[in-house]
């Protein structure tokens, strides 16, 4: 009897234990409304309401309407942070809009989206007309 006792205390505590450390390890993100069409990669993302998950293992992951999704490879970066809570930075040439940071709300650094090589043809044959920040809220609220 002292066994079983035990052997469910031991469970109860463990199970303390495992929901503990899975609540804290939530992954956040950011929730924005993005007005215009956007490449994350080579791949077109429409206008929208998105939910940008914070980065795992290098990785960035973007959901949008009607089951649009993408990941994009990212760096960490530093130095001048937008002034909004949480933001997304997207760099423009010619008609076409490329993700570019992901600012948490929660943190100092950025992460900086890896250009593709679409990208980086765009950049060398136009100029860059505009680099656009859009606030978000942090996810989940």
């Amino acid at each position: 009897m002292k066994k079983l006792i035990v052997l469910t205390l031991a469970c109860g505590l463990l199970l303390t234990l495992v929901a503990t450390v899975a609540s804290s390890a939530q992954t956040v993100g950011l929730r924005l409304n993005v007005p215009f069409s956007f490449n994350v990669d080579e791949k077109v993302l429409p206008p929208g309401d998105y939910v940008v998950l914070s980065p795992q293992a290098q990785r960035l992951t973007i959901l949008g309407p009607d089951g649009a999704a993408a990941l994009a490879l990212v760096n960490q970066t530093s130095g001048k942070r937008p002034a909004a809570d949480g933001a997304l930075v997207f760099t423009c040439y010619g008609e076409r809009c490329f993700l570019s940071q992901f600012w948490s709300a929660r943190r100092d650094t950025g992460q900086q989206v890896l250009k593709s090589n679409f990208e980086k043809r765009l950049a060398t044959q136009k100029e860059m007309l505009a680099v656009i920040t859009l606030r978000a809220k942090p996810y989940p609220e």
